[in-house]
């Protein structure tokens, strides 16, 4: 799980993968590359301002500081790969100020990960990648702008305090912005207020901790940052329409009937 924190943030170069099932993870962003291969199932990701739709064996790549978030349709297997723009420095260099038009990028053949041990392999397998981009979509110019920028900061501020006492108001007075313009911006921004999207990301933490642990839902309700498990109820069946407690069944019945071939996929 510590991955959800610290998703694709490493401040030094980093190429890993991994794969997900039944996953959702919340509007953020990050300086590495990100590439998402749909193996079965079908995935939802937002780009930016664009909604895909991606089925199995299609890829959606995203760029470094591209904001995106992504849901899982039940029994979906995705492989993630992300990667620091280092291993790809002259891919980068040429398309740091540009972002795909398009972010549906389809492969030819699988992901062999086999000769990824050195970095030799690494760069192999990620200029084949970085090649079937340019040839499959166009380029625009990167979105500069100052709101941009400052919905940057609030991302940030919760990837790093979530699970603490995260206020845009502390925010505020960390980096010398009114909190009303800071409001307005970052709801303009990503088209959602600040506490929806804190709840969101709360919620989605608790997500994972429930199908992933043991432990009691207040203590994952501490966990996600909530002060009291009320609240995190409350939260977390508006998102899900269903109550934790319903969630973890459900997950705990539907691994069980996958081990036991009862269910396809």
């Amino acid at each position: 799980m510590a991955f959800f924190q610290h998703f694709g943030m490493e401040s030094t170069p980093v190429f890993k993968y991994f794969d997900l099932e039944d996953f959702s993870f919340p509007l953020h962003l990050h300086r590495a590359y990100e590439f998402l291969l749909v193996r079965c199932g079908q995935l939802h990701i937002q780009v930016d301002d664009i909604d895909y739709h991606v089925n199995s064996r299609q890829s959606v790549i995203v760029f470094p500081n591209q904001i995106h978030g992504f849901d899982m349709t039940p029994t979906t297997k995705v492989t993630v790969v992300i990667f620091s723009p280092e291993f790809i420095g002259a891919f980068n260099e040429q398309y740091q100020e540009k972002v795909p038009v398009h972010s549906l990028i389809y492969l030819s053949s699988p992901i062999n990960f086999q000769h990824t041990s050195t970095t030799f392999g690494i760069k192999s397998l990620l200029y084949g990648i970085c090649d079937r981009i340019v040839a499959q979509t166009d380029f625009c110019d990167r979105r500069h702008s100052s709101q941009l920028d400052t919905a940057y900061k609030v991302l940030n501020y919760v990837t790093a305090n979530f699970q603490s006492d995260c206020k845009l108001k502390n925010l505020s007075k960390m980096i010398g912005y009114d909190y009303s313009y800071l409001s307005k911006v970052f709801t303009k921004v990503m088209n959602v207020s600040f506490p929806e999207y804190l709840n969101s990301y709360r919620i989605s933490y608790g997500r994972q901790l429930l199908k992933n642990t043991t432990l009691s839902v207040s203590q994952i309700a501490y966990k996600c940052g909530y002060t009291d498990v009320r609240g995190f109820n409350r939260n977390f069946k508006q998102l899900n329409q269903c109550t934790p407690q319903e969630f973890r069944r459900t997950v705990i019945k539907y691994d069980k009937s996958l081990k036991e071939n009862y269910v396809s996929g």
